[in-house]
């Protein structure tokens, strides 16, 4: 993918964060974890944290740990607390997946 249409498509995705329906808020929140674009941490923290539909929150979740930004720790470890048991299971896997792509990183 070229770098222009790349960019369109990230901008895309982190509009659809906001969007009415939930099943693009959560299909946005998966492509932006597999697109690795670290603009979208802060959005996916965001959704996570306040979205009402757990799937969305579960997405977020899940993407924020593909990501492996450090921003994303204290969130997940909130979602441990999420009031969905799916959510707080992924946000457990995701902090699991941060904290070996952190260790990577620091063995680099």
């Amino acid at each position: 993918m070229r770098e222009e249409e790349r960019e369109l498509v990230v901008r895309e995705f982190l509009g659809n964060l906001d969007h009415e329906r939930p099943e693009f808020r959560w299909g946005a929140a998966e492509a932006l974890g597999r697109l690795g674009d670290m603009r979208a941490v802060e959005p996916l923290i965001r959704a996570l944290e306040d979205d009402p539909d757990p799937r969305v929150r579960k997405k977020a979740a899940w993407a924020l740990g593909q990501l492996g930004d450090l921003r994303a720790q204290r969130p997940l470890l909130v979602a441990l607390g999420d009031r969905d048991d799916d959510v707080q299971e992924i946000a457990g896997e995701a902090l699991e997946v941060l904290k070996r792509k952190l260790l990577l990183q620091s063995v680099r």
